[in-house]
């Protein structure tokens, strides 16, 4: 989770704001509802319309369903109970809970801690720091850390059980939240014999098509004009999520610092990385991966995505005031920007992360 989301997500109070279906030149019946703090908009290619409203009705209904349980902010939540109550005593949680926390863990894993849903008191502290102005101290940063730490979770994935092994621990699906939302939403829809679909939540987009199409174009922002795209990718029932660091940063005593906090110091990130795109057949997997690879380095990065299956990676740098651009499927060497802009797609916004 980044700091920025916290921030919002306390300043913020969610509400579910509906807008009613529209009708595409396409053919398609499209809809956008407000929550997690932001828009989730889908679009639906079904003949019958009254069939379609019913299906987009049901993604929309467990997309609520998991704000509400993954949420931190609402006493009556999972997450919530389990922060409160965890700490050295088990708690028993439902088995989706469950599997979701153990691919958290095992992703923390293979990214060496880059990735960990443990940092929240970190980015607490980093939000107050930035409400007063203030840096925090070497020891305020060191004794959150030794209360954080993915490796403090203790779960039994066969009773669905979970404990602290910290007393200061929280745990938090920031990071994670709208990538999994997106994996539920496309079982709905392949549930209910949808064909073609595309989602779009928050700027993290997924394109579902079980028919025979080429894919869909999906324009990357150029960090520096991000009116432009500098790059395009296709994808066919495949998500990509974007993690970028050259808009959302903040302010401490005149310095701007990134909104994305290493798990493994405590503190902002510091990296010539402007952007980093994943794509993935799994939402969960592009969200980690693109707040991981942030983390990790060009190097690491890169490494990360060559050693998993059926993922790949754009990564914009900023070396020196030129942009170059790092492809995971041009892997023998880096492509300078400069000239290869491409122009924004026909669909405009919606489709440039």
């Amino acid at each position: 989770m980044s700091l920025m989301n916290y921030i919002k997500s306390e300043r913020s109070e969610s509400f579910p704001t509906f807008h009613p279906e529209e009708r595409s030149d396409e053919g398609s019946l499209k809809r956008m509802h407000y929550l997690m703090d932001t828009f989730l908009c889908i679009e639906v290619f079904y003949a019958d319309e009254d069939k379609a409203k019913e299906v987009m009705e049901k993604a929309f209904r467990e997309a609520v369903r998991i704000e509400g349980v993954l949420t931190r902010f609402k006493d009556e939540s999972e997450v919530c109970r389990i922060n409160n109550y965890s700490f050295d005593k088990p708690c028993i949680i439902t088995k989706e809970l469950a599997d979701l926390i153990s691919n958290c863990i095992e992703f923390s894993r293979k990214t060496g801690g880059a990735f960990d849903i443990t940092i929240a008191p970190l980015i607490r502290l980093w939000v107050n720091a930035a409400k007063q102005n203030i840096i925090p101290s070497p020891n305020e940063i060191s004794s959150l850390l030794q209360n954080t730490g993915y490796e403090n979770i203790i779960l039994d994935s066969e009773s669905s059980a979970i404990a602290f092994a910290r007393p200061l621990l929280k745990i938090d699906f920031g990071a994670v939240g709208k990538g999994y939302g997106l994996d539920r939403m496309v079982e709905i829809l392949k549930e209910n014999r949808v064909e073609k679909a595309r989602l779009d939540f928050g700027g993290h987009l997924y394109y579902m098509d079980s028919q025979g199409y080429k894919g869909e174009a999906v324009g990357i922002r150029n960090p520096l004009c991000p009116d432009e795209a500098i790059e395009a990718v296709t994808i066919k029932n495949q998500s990509i999520s974007t993690s970028a660091n050259y808009e959302r940063n903040f302010n401490v005593l005149g310095r701007a610092y990134s909104h994305l906090i290493n798990p493994c110091t405590g503190q902002p990130v510091e990296t010539d990385i402007l952007s980093v795109s994943v794509i993935s057949d799994s939402g969960l997997v592009s969200d980690i991966l693109s707040t991981a690879i942030f983390i990790l380095g060009l190097k690491q990065g890169m490494e990360l995505i060559e050693d998993m299956d059926n993922v790949e990676a754009v990564i914009i740098t900023n070396n020196r005031g030129r942009l170059e651009i790092y492809s995971s499927r041009d892997r023998a060497s880096h492509l300078p920007a400069a000239g290869r802009k491409v122009p924004l797609l026909e669909r405009g916004e919606e489709n440039n992360v």
